[in-house]
């Protein structure tokens, strides 16, 4: 059984949660998140009712900001060609040798602590598409990177069991290679206008459809114009669609109602001889209260207290493409959440002490918000950039990652997540 049966919709969101976020997130059947930002009780609270969670990881790339990974990383976890590592300066990421038993190694671990340890349901592996984008005009390293993943995928599922799995793009290497091992792939920039016109993308929803078919992969896709168009075109296609304006680092609120927790409680049935004592008392209690709490209330975007401080700090970093060898990197510090400031329990300078405490934390909050919404900056403009070459996509004709070098290559690369 696949664990994404029954979902009907979802939201990526890698920025920090706010308490209505995590409420309003229990009325997706699926949510992808960035699990560094979460304790395994937020975990918890998503899940209440029954909503699935995914944890992002980036397989075919590591960006600097992430210095826990690269810290760790060994001079042959790099792919290099040509005796260098392939960097991408506009993520400031590195591109990764998937072959590497001792980078497998260490994926598995962040799926451990990051995934497992936290209660999320599964993983959301970005970056997949590097291979075929980097690789398939190498026929060797294309076949030594596949074979690596498969082993990864196989590790995987031998530690953890039926987690759900989920591959961002890498169509071809979905169908030679992955099928078996995932439960479903990402199309990005998934826009009715492009796809409805382009003889590559009709063809490539019938192979995704036929792999659906044979091992049970679903597909969900993105769009990021014509919202109405592009879910109808997906939802013709048996295809799970989400409409992303933001670059996935501001939550969209309201989107999705769950009917099931909503429906009116029975009224009861009041004796025919008293009519005007139940005809609008118990009706008026109930008629919009819970939904005007739970509608629109606070869209992450809005500039929250403390969560919205780092709003998109992470995945952005792993996502691009290039091909494979070896070689090591220089970490770089991770944005962490901001501490609390204990006030002081002194009697006589109580209260001046909690100003100046409070005053001191003001300030850090302040310089921390600017700091996420820099981070939030460079993260949108990494995905405005891959997603505004999608309309280039359709050069590569029946070859999905055809052009290793073609302009198009950010379309077929997945975002940071």
């Amino acid at each position: 059984m696949n664990p994404l049966d029954g979902v009907k919709n979802y939201q990526v969101y890698y920025g920090h949660p706010t308490a209505a976020i995590l409420k309003d997130m229990q009325n997706y059947d699926l949510v992808i998140i960035e699990p560094l930002h979460y304790t395994k009780a937020q975990v918890e609270q998503i899940k209440a009712r029954g909503t699935k969670v995914l944890g992002y990881i980036s397989v075919m790339e590591v960006a600097t900001w992430n210095t826990g990974l690269m810290s760790k990383l060994q001079s042959g976890d790099f792919f290099t060609r040509n005796g260098q590592r392939v960097h991408y300066s506009e993520w400031d990421s590195y591109l990764t040798n998937i072959a590497s038993p001792h980078f497998q190694g260490l994926l598995l671990t962040e799926i451990q602590n990051q995934v497992v340890a936290k209660g999320i349901d599964g993983v959301f592996m970005d970056t997949v598409g590097d291979i075929d984008n980097e690789h398939l005009n190498n026929p060797t390293v294309l076949k030594q990177q596949r074979d690596g993943l498969v082993n990864f995928l196989k590790q995987a599922r031998a530690r953890y069991g039926d987690i759900a799995m989920v591959q961002n793009w890498g169509f071809d290497t979905l169908e030679t290679s992955t099928a078996p091992y995932v439960d479903g792939i990402m199309w990005e920039s998934f826009n009715a206008d492009t796809i409805k016109s382009d003889a590559w993308s009709q063809n490539m929803i019938k192979k995704l459809q036929a792999v659906d078919a044979k091992h049970s992969v679903k597909t969900l896709t993105i769009s990021t114009r014509l919202s109405a168009d592009s879910h109808k075109l997906a939802k013709d296609s048996g295809f799970i669609h989400f409409h992303e304006a933001d670059a996935y680092v501001n939550w969209n609120a309201g989107l999705v109602t769950r009917t099931q927790d909503t429906a009116p409680a029975p009224v009861a049935v009041a004796p025919t001889t008293k009519p005007a004592e139940t005809t609008t008392t118990k009706p008026a209690e109930t008629t919009t209260t819970k939904p005007a709490e739970t509608t629109t209330t606070k869209p992450a975007e809005t500039t929250t207290t403390k969560p919205a401080t780092t709003t998109a700090t992470k995945p952005a970093a792993t996502t691009t493409t290039k091909p494979v060898t070896e070689t090591a990197t220089k970490p770089v510090t991770k944005p962490v959440s901001t501490p609390k400031a204990d006030a002081s329990t002194d009697k006589p300078t109580e209260s001046k002490q909690k100003e100046k405490a409070d005053w001191k934390q003001e300030k850090k909050d302040k310089k921390e918000k600017k700091k996420a919404k820099k981070h939030a900056k460079k993260h949108a403009k990494k995905h405005a950039g891959k997603h505004s070459s999608s309309n280039d996509h359709h050069a590569a004709k029946g070859n999905m990652c055809g052009k290793v070098k073609h302009k198009t290559a950010g379309f077929l690369n997945f975002f940071k997540f």
